[in-house]
This record gives C-alpha cells, sequence and structure tokens, in this order.
C-alpha cells in the first residue's frame, strides 16, 4: 500500500511538471496569437485578439476546398519555388483598411451586400499578414514549425480561387485557421494560412552504429516539381478525312480502313494539337509503348580562327603554295634564265633627257601652240594613225 501511494505521488509530481512545462512551452499556435495581438498594435493601433488555432494537414485535392470564393487570397512566395497562400474572410479586410483609413472599426451591418475586392485591399492588408509570418517564423520550440513559416514574402493577390491553385503545387499543406476578434468584438473573422507541409527525410544509418535520425528539409525543389509535372500527351498511328455526314452515319460495330503497312509512322500530340515528334509503336514487358524519334539539334561550335585549331578539320593548305610562289630559288632560277629583275628595270628613263620647266611666269605667258615641247596638230594627227603600245 504504500508503494502504491510512492508511485502516485511521483506520477502527480511529474504529471505537474509536464503540464508547467507545456504551458511554458512556445508553441505553433502560441506563437501565431502573441504575434498577431502584438504586429496588430504597433502596425495600426489595432486592438485585435486571436479567439482560437486550429490546425490541420490536407492533401493538395483536399486543399481545393479550403480556398473560399468570397476570401481575399494573398499567395506567399517562400523559399526556393515554395507558394502559400494566406486567406482572409471580408469582415477582417474591411476592417483592416477602416482601421487604416479612419483610424476606427465601424462594426458590420447585417444583410450588407459583399463588397468585391481590389488590389488596393490586398496592397493594405499583405504588409500585416506578411509582418505577422516573419516575426512568428523563430518563435515556436519544434524546428519543423520554425521551417513551415520560414521565408515566406507576399508575392501578388489572386483574384480567383482557380489562380491560387494552379500556384499551389505541393502534395501536402498544413493548414491553420485563426479567428480574429478585431476591435473588442466590432468585428470577427477568420485568417487562414495554406502553408506548404515540410517533408521528412531520414538519414542513413551512421558507420558509428547510433541511431538514425529524421531530418526536416522544405518539400518541392526545383527537381521534384519538374518530375511530378504532368503531360497530356496522344499518339496518333494515322489521319483519316470523313465528311461530317460520313461521320455522323457512324454506327457501334462499323470498321474503319487505317490503310497501315507499318507502326513506324506514329504521331506524338500534346492537348493543343500540335504534333510534337514521331515515333514507333511497340511493346515492352507486355505493355505498350512508343519510341520516340530524336529531333536533329544544329551543333554550336567556338570559332577556330588559330592554325592549331584547325588540325582537325579538311581544309587545303592555302599557305605552301603562296610560299612556293615567291621562294628564292624561283627568283635565282629566273635570272639565270636572263630574265631582269623587277628592280633593275627603269620605268622613267633618264631625268637628263626631259627638258627644263618654265617659271610659273613664262609659262603663263608662253604660247602652247608654237612651242617647242609640244605641237599640237602634229600630236592629233599621230594619235589619230598610231597606237600606243605598253
Amino acid at each position: 500500500m504504500v508503494a502504491e501511494q510512492t508511485i502516485s505521488l511521483v506520477q502527480r509530481k511529474a504529471r505537474t511538471g509536464s503540464e508547467a512545462q507545456a504551458a511554458r512551452a512556445m508553441s505553433l499556435g502560441r506563437a501565431l496569437r502573441l504575434t498577431t495581438a502584438k504586429q496588430a498594435d504597433q502596425m495600426m493601433a489595432l486592438a485585435l485578439g486571436v479567439l482560437g488555432v486550429t490546425r490541420s494537414t490536407v492533401s493538395a485535392a483536399d486543399m481545393v476546398a479550403r480556398l473560399e470564393p468570397g476570401a481575399l487570397i494573398l499567395l506567399m512566395d517562400g523559399p526556393g519555388v515554395q507558394v502559400a497562400a494566406a486567406l482572409l474572410e471580408e469582415t477582417v479586410v474591411s476592417g483592416l483598411i477602416q482601421q487604416q483609413t479612419m483610424g476606427r472599426i465601424v462594426p458590420a451591418i447585417e444583410g450588407a451586400a459583399q463588397r468585391h475586392f481590389t488590389a488596393t485591399d490586398a496592397a493594405l492588408c499583405a504588409p500585416f499578414v506578411e509582418t505577422l509570418m516573419v516575426q512568428a517564423a523563430p518563435l515556436p520550440e519544434v524546428e519543423e514549425d520554425r521551417i513551415l513559416l520560414q521565408g515566406y514574402r507576399f508575392g501578388v493577390w489572386a483574384q480567383e480561387a482557380r489562380q491560387a491553385q494552379l500556384a499551389l503545387g505541393a502534395s501536402a499543406y498544413e493548414v491553420i485557421e485563426m479567428t480574429l476578434d478585431l476591435a473588442g468584438g466590432a468585428r470577427t473573422g477568420k485568417l487562414t494560412l495554406i502553408m506548404p507541409e515540410p517533408e521528412r527525410m531520414v538519414d542513413p544509418v551512421p558507420e558509428d552504429g547510433s541511431e538514425a535520425h529524421d531530418k526536416v528539409v522544405k518539400s518541392g525543389g526545383l527537381a521534384d516539381i519538374a518530375l511530378g509535372l504532368h503531360a497530356e500527351l496522344s499518339i496518333a498511328i494515322t489521319r483519316i478525312k470523313l465528311s461530317l455526314q460520313q461521320a455522323s452515319a457512324l454506327k457501334p460495330g462499323d470498321l474503319l480502313d487505317l490503310n497501315l503497312s507499318t507502326m513506324a509512322q506514329a504521331l506524338v500530340i500534346d492537348v493543343n494539337g500540335k504534333v510534337l515528334s514521331r515515333g514507333t509503336l511497340g511493346q515492352i514487358d507486355g505493355m505498350r509503348a512508343v519510341q520516340v524519334e530524336q529531333q536533329k539539334t544544329r551543333e554550336h561550335h567556338q570559332p577556330r580562327r588559330r592554325a592549331s585549331d584547325r588540325e582537325d578539320l579538311d581544309l587545303p593548305d592555302v599557305t605552301q603554295a603562296a610560299a612556293k610562289q615567291y621562294s628564292p630559288q624561283k627568283e635565282d632560277a629566273a635570272s639565270d634564265a636572263g630574265v631582269p629583275s623587277m628592280s633593275d628595270v627603269d620605268i622613267f628613263g633618264s631625268l637628263e633627257a626631259l627638258p627644263d620647266m618654265l617659271e610659273t611666269e613664262d609659262a603663263a605667258s608662253h604660247d602652247v601652240g608654237h612651242s617647242d615641247l609640244w605641237d599640237a596638230e602634229e600630236s592629233i594627227s599621230n594619235i589619230n594613225k598610231k597606237q600606243v603600245v605598253w
């Protein structure tokens, strides 16, 4: 009996200590609750309280149902190519805008028509959401919770839920819903954060025999996203032209002549009907397969300007012939044959046989028609009768 009382006493002490430790621990919900109230007061002097925080994990298919069409959707750019989303209900958006523009929040009117969001609404609400995520990211004690919020900045406003659905491409998401109380109950609404779930990778077993430990990493790298993309391709073995009357007259059991003699002319077509490549139909291990032809691409090479770069090219040797043409051996052979060297030819003749030039004044007064140096009549007649030979 004494032993049972001792065990019960130890259990109560341990339970009390764990409850106190849990109360002091900084969880993700507590970090968001404290940061939301603090940032609302610092940024816009707004008394904002968080009534409750819920957290759930959903798949990519279930995440689509969380994209409410009546909420303001802000897409947040994260580390690498990660994309998260923040959804604000219309009451929260109106309260934040009224506090920033008028300095007070007017209670919502029941039955009022829902207003359409604009880019101005997104620009006024985005700084609050971004600051909330940045300031709350380093607070949680669990490393996985810290990684969940780290590195996100405002990207773009999604006007429709379909745009957000196309941007969110992770396999699983953490959905965090916060119920906000603005200005002491003047307005209440939800702020929902849709964050890509971090993936947990197990390191290989160390060689020293210690246990392997889990490592939390961000999911969805560039390689993972590229390998996870889906491309819808169709294989067409032939094309048949039919009139509308013939096509409408077709019924179950009718046969069409494909006029095929080989399966090597299959066409690979995308969803828009564009032919991407050709291939050959066949089978591998009992499954249908297509062998796609590799398209020929142009190879771009670096320019080869040096003599060493042209060793492997099939080009004629144009330098050797030029060297032989002006070689010293040929010049010596020409001199031995009696051909005068070009340097010894006097193309001007003797300068002493030329007449003296007239002075400037004498040349102006001299009669060109009776000059001893030039007989115009004889020169004209000689030009008509003689042929100049060079």
